[in-house]
């Protein structure tokens, strides 16, 4: 049923149209890569969306020069640029960064000719790329929030709804309820510096200075914090309080859900339509993973206490109790799951193109694949052995062998969690921008040669523009051929501090040559690091610069 689920879900995700979270490009005036003659008043980019200016987020570069802020515009989905009224001919680009609705920064560029450009130099056209540890930090603590809040929340359904406690939670709870409302609260604290340096595109230590990321702030992930701040606080308040009157026994899981809300402020599902199902399938989403992730850490809080002996029936009794009562329900959720996942992947993912050649597709599928033995080890334990331990509730190898079961459970809902974090920084769209006719028609390959402790390389990097490449290269050790099959390729560019971004290149046995595609996002001069091992002893590594205009 779970495969049936599963296979159900991508094939509605083939047969949907594509529907994108992050702004896309629709038009731009003039059009990228077009010959003008005469300077454009203004330039007009359009995009599906409403967007959000960054403080110097939109530049203009004027041949090889130093590009210049433009003071733009924003009137809802156009951000209009003042364009220089005396500009000379020449080659000009316009790069942006800019802010989605969603909160994710987005950038790129579009280039045009003014008059008689032919002996102009290129512009080095360059997106404005957030930091890899500002985008990396950005990803680990929407995964440390998810983590908490989702075992914060599930924890206090479990004692509510599976326990049936109308008291004060347990000390051993409490201790969890502590620990992961902390790790929710930091983590959302957090989240507001740090998302608006992704958003200015700053590096991670500037964190530690206001003036750099105060341009950034964004009323998200600011609400979400507020949210969780009183949700956890309420929520713990109340589970650790006695109630007199018998109704009131629920009353705190409602700040428990309310911060459990939180992420649905800053994630894709609030922009796209059906807005109102797809918050409805993110809030769907949210539950049944804190009703698994609580429930589970719940049951083995429980094992721990039943302390099962030979003889003492009562605390297995119990326990073998509260594990069908969680099974019988947790049985229901997987129904809410399958329909809240499919609807969620189909309206943001879209078409199997994007599924199997985006990071978010890939993600997703990381995440399917982690949570597919999840659901198996659930099933394996309601089915087979949670019966077995209600036939003999003294049985020590059966409750050994469940609490590992569970132990599993609890460690990949752990890994499903922080890949959901990652998931909700990604852009479900195609990731890299295409260059202009223009620049395509101008790129010529690099002819790359050097050799370097006894390992030499010959190849070539087209087309040696902004964007991607291909490279192809031979390699020699000490004036032999060389093939080995432990190959690994760095590029870096020193003089802005990016990379080295590491890549794998395949082995085309029958030539001898190697090839891979490099991302080489901005013009410079980037360093090609190739390392070999051509012996158990030998490692020799050979440099070779590579001019990007």
């Amino acid at each position: 049923m779970v495969a049936a689920t599963v296979l159900s879900g991508l094939l509605i995700v083939v047969a949907a149209q594509t529907a994108s979270a992050h702004a896309e490009l629709l038009s731009t005036t003039p059009e990228d890569g077009a010959a003008l003659e005469h300077p454009p008043t203004e330039v007009v980019l359009t995009f599906n969306e409403p967007v959000q200016l960054v403080d110097g987020g939109v530049r203009l570069f004027i041949g090889a020069d130093e590009p210049v802020v433009v003071d733009a515009q924003v009137s809802d989905t156009q951000v209009v640029a003042p364009f220089p009224a005396d500009a000379e001919d020449g080659r000009y680009a316009l790069s942006y960064r800019l802010v989605s609705a969603d909160g994710h920064p987005i950038s790129g560029a579009i280039s045009f000719t003014i008059g008689d450009a032919g002996g102009s130099a290129p512009v080095p056209v360059a997106d404005q790329q957030s930091p890899q540890a500002t985008q990396l930090a950005v990803s680990v603590l929407t995964g440390l929030q998810y983590v908490s809040l989702l075992v914060f929340a599930g924890l206090n359904l479990f004692d509510r709804i599976v326990l049936r406690n109308r008291g004060r939670i347990d000390a051993r709870s409490a201790l969890v309820l502590r620990c992961t409302g902390a790790g929710a609260l930091v983590a959302s604290i957090l989240l507001v510096p740090v998302s608006a340096l992704n958003v200015t595109g700053s590096p991670l230590q500037e964190i530690i200075s206001p003036a750099a990321w105060r341009a950034g702030l964004l009323w998200g992930p600011v609400t979400a914090a507020a949210v969780v701040l009183l949700g956890v606080v309420g929520a713990y308040a109340l589970a650790t309080r006695t109630f007199d009157r018998r109704q009131l026994h629920m009353l705190p899981l409602l700040p428990a859900l309310l911060a459990l809300s939180a992420p649905v402020l800053v994630g894709h599902s609030q922009l796209i339509a059906p807005r109102a199902l797809m918050v409805a399938a993110d809030l769907g989403h949210l539950l049944v993973g804190s009703f698994w992730a609580g429930g589970v850490v719940g049951l083995l809080l429980v094992l721990a206490a039943a302390r099962v002996v030979a003889g003492a029936q009562s605390g297995p009794v119990r326990a073998a109790q509260i594990i069908e009562r969680f099974s019988a329900l947790a049985a229901w959720t997987v129904a809410i799951l399958a329909i809240s996942g499919t609807i969620m992947a189909v309206r943001i993912v879209g078409t199997f193109s994007t599924l199997v050649s985006t990071g978010y597709g890939w993600t997703l599928l990381a995440k399917l694949g982690v949570l597919a033995p999840v659901l198996g080890i659930a099933a394996y334990n309601r089915f087979r052995l949670l019966p077995a331990v209600s036939a003999r509730p003294a049985g020590h190898p059966r409750w050994r062998h469940l609490v590992r079961t569970l132990q599993s459970e609890a460690a990949l809902l752990v890994v499903v969690l922080i890949i959901t974090g990652f998931l909700t920084n990604l852009s479900p769209t195609h990731e890299h921008h295409d260059m202009s006719a223009e620049q395509a028609g101008a790129a010529e390959p690099a002819s790359i040669s050097a050799v370097g402790q006894g390992l030499a390389i010959d190849g070539v990097v087209e087309p040696a523009q902004v964007g991607d490449n291909d490279l192809s290269f031979t390699l020699r050790y000490e004036d032999e051929p060389a093939t080995p099959e432990e190959v690994a390729v760095q590029v870096s560019l020193p003089e802005h501090d990016l990379g080295p971004f590491e890549v794998s290149p395949e082995l085309d046995p029958s030539t001898g040559e190697y090839t891979a595609e490099l991302s080489l996002p901005v013009a410079g001069e980037w360093q090609v690091e190739v390392v070999a091992r051509v012996s158990q002893f030998a490692e020799p590594i050979v440099t070779v610069p590579v001019t990007v205009p």
